[in-house]
C-alpha cells in the first residue's frame, strides 16, 4: 500500500475521464481539456510506460463509466454538448473499439460502473451495472450489462437514494458504492450502499466512508476496495485513501 510517482504521466492535463484495464494494460479513456476528448490512452503494466494505440472512442464525452469483462471494455454514458447514451466497447484483444448498438436505456452522465459475479461465459464475470448519474435529473437508477449477449436491462434494485458523482468497486460476490451527490435536496454522502451479485438485492452494510464527498474514484484487488479523492464542501479536494475490507466490510 505504498504510494508514488512513477513518472510516466499524460501528454496533457485532464479531468472527468474514465478508466479501465485487462491482466496487462490499463486504460484511460475521454475526458476534458478542454475540449471533450475521445482519446484512449494506455499504461503497459510491465513498464509504466503511456503510449496512444491511435484506437479512440467515436466522440469525444467526459463524465462517463467503464465496466468490463474478461475480454472487453464498455464505455458508457458520458456528457459532450448533451447527455450521452451510447455504450463503446473496446476489445482488449487487439484494441479495436466499436458501438454495438447497445446502449443505457436513458442518456446520463456522472454515472458509476463496475462488474460482478462468476460466470460459465468463458470464465468471465457475468453482468455490468451502470449506477447513479444525471440525465438534468440526479437517478437513482441502475442499469444492467449482460456480458455474453450484451443486451441491457434494468432489474429493477436501484441505489437507496438519487445519487450522481459517486465511486464504485466490486469483489466476487458484492458490489460497493460510494459517497455522492444528489444536488436537488442538498445531500452528499457518506454512505457505502451493497449490491449482492447472488439477486441483486442492495443494502446499507452500515460501513461508511469516513466523511461526506463526491467525485472520488474507487480500485479494488482480491482483498480490499480502496476510494481515493474527492471533494467535501468546507474543506476542498481531499488526498485521503480509504480502505474497504472485503472480509468484514470494516473501512479505514
Amino acid at each position: 500500500e505504498t504510494v508514488s510517482d512513477p513518472g510516466k504521466n499524460f501528454t496533457v492535463g485532464l479531468q472527468y475521464l474514465s478508466a479501465t484495464s485487462s491482466s496487462s494494460y490499463g486504460y484511460f479513456g475521454g475526458g476534458f481539456d478542454p475540449p471533450y476528448r475521445s482519446t484512449i490512452t494506455r499504461l503497459d503494466f510491465l513498464s509504466e510506460t503511456l503510449s496512444a494505440p491511435g484506437n479512440n472512442l467515436p466522440t469525444g464525452r467526459a463524465y462517463l463509466a467503464t465496466t468490463s469483462s474478461s475480454f472487453y471494455s464498455y464505455f458508457g454514458g458520458g456528457y459532450s454538448s448533451s447527455y450521452i447514451c451510447t455504450i463503446t466497447r473496446l476489445d482488449f484483444s487487439n484494441e479495436t473499439v466499436s458501438d454495438p448498438g447497445k446502449n443505457l436505456q436513458t442518456s446520463r452522465a456522472y454515472l458509476t460502473a463496475l462488474s460482478g459475479g462468476q460466470s460459465v461465459y468463458r470464465g468471465s464475470k457475468t453482468y455490468g451495472y451502470f449506477a447513479g448519474g444525471t440525465t438534468g435529473a440526479v437517478q437513482d437508477l441502475i442499469s444492467r450489462l449482460d456480458f455474453s449477449n450484451e443486451t441491457l436491462s434494468n432489474p429493477g434494485k436501484n441505489l437507496p437514494a438519487q445519487n450522481h458523482q459517486l465511486a464504485a468497486t466490486s469483489n466476487n460476490s458484492y458490489g460497493y458504492f460510494g459517497g455522492g451527490f444528489a444536488p436537488a435536496t442538498p445531500v452528499i454522502y457518506c454512505i457505502i450502499s451493497r449490491l449482492d451479485f447472488s439477486n441483486e438485492t442492495v443494502s446499507l452494510p452500515g460501513k461508511n466512508l469516513p466523511s461526506i464527498r463526491f467525485q472520488s474514484i474507487a480500485v479494488s484487488n482480491n482483498s480490499y476496495g480502496y476510494f481515493g479523492g474527492g471533494y467535501t464542501p468546507g474543506i476542498g479536494r481531499i488526498c485521503t485513501i480509504t480502505r474497504l475490507d472485503f472480509s468484514n466490510e470494516t473501512v479505514s
